[in-house]
């Protein structure tokens, strides 16, 4: 009986999270349905329905996955992303929205996710290749610079070092000269990259000879309490610090 008990609660408590993952309100004669689907920036994914008369249906994310895109200044790339996926999964993108038509009730379901899924993928899919084209304009200007500053050494760009595990680790920069050698990587604040980037260092460090290791950064104080955590196993230099800041990473 107590099992029986159990197994009713825990059935109308799956219910409950079921109803609290999705919600649907009315207005203006649309129902706007949201959806368990996040953006990157936590927000959540609505999709509205709209009728369009003899039983059919219209569902839309009224553009908010361009809105998001829009206020991240990666409206183009957005678009990019959005029409790929829109001709891929079989769902319409008018250059602002994603849109399906001509719905069967029994449709509305699939047709909800696809459109919240699209839309989520999108943005996250233009944040990524974004962040990629940064990342890689800032190496550019990183190797640029160490070229610069240590013009009778070679300067590897996304050079491969084996730590002492045997791990194959590429760094964004080698520097090898008379005086030795040191690897430079960007870091982000992100905690994963903290710990990515540390893992890395720590390993190379523990080699025989192993190279200096210079953690690339924006703003020291942007990471926080992570900022001793990366300068246990690296030297970290702010990625506009004066030519001399570098030019110290070969000093013994």
């Amino acid at each position: 009986m107590n099992q029986i008990q159990a197994a009713g609660s825990f059935e109308r408590i799956a219910e409950d999270v079921a109803r609290g993952l999705s919600k649907a309100s009315m207005l203006g004669g649309r129902a706007f349905i949201r959806t368990p689907v996040l953006f990157p920036s936590g927000s959540t994914v609505v999709v509205v329905i709209h009728e369009e008369g003899g039983g059919r249906f219209r569902v839309s994310d009224l553009g908010q996955g361009s809105e998001e895109a829009d206020t991240l200044g990666i409206a183009a790339s957005f678009r990019t992303q959005a029409a790929e996926i829109a001709a891929r999964s079989g769902i319409e993108f008018d250059d602002h929205a994603f849109i399906v038509t001509a719905l069967g009730r029994d449709q509305l379901v699939g047709a909800v996710m696809a459109v919240a899924n699209a839309s989520g993928r999108a943005l996250e899919r233009a944040m990524l290749r974004t962040e990629r084209g940064r990342e890689a304009a800032s190496v550019r200007r990183l190797v640029a610079k160490l070229e610069r500053v240590f013009p009778e050494a070679d300067v590897i760009r996304e050079a491969e070092l084996r730590g002492v595990s045997d791990t194959a680790w590429r760094v964004d920069a080698l520097v090898r000269a008379d005086e030795g050698q040191a690897a430079f990587d960007f870091v982000t604040p992100h905690p994963n990259s903290v710990t990515f980037a540390t893992a890395k260092f720590l390993d190379i460090s523990r080699l025989e000879n192993p190279p200096l290791r210079v953690a690339v950064v924006h703003r020291k104080a942007s990471l926080g309490d992570l900022l001793t955590v990366l300068a246990h196993v690296a030297r970290v230099v702010e990625e506009d610090a004066p030519d001399a800041t570098f030019a110290r990473a070969l000093a013994a």
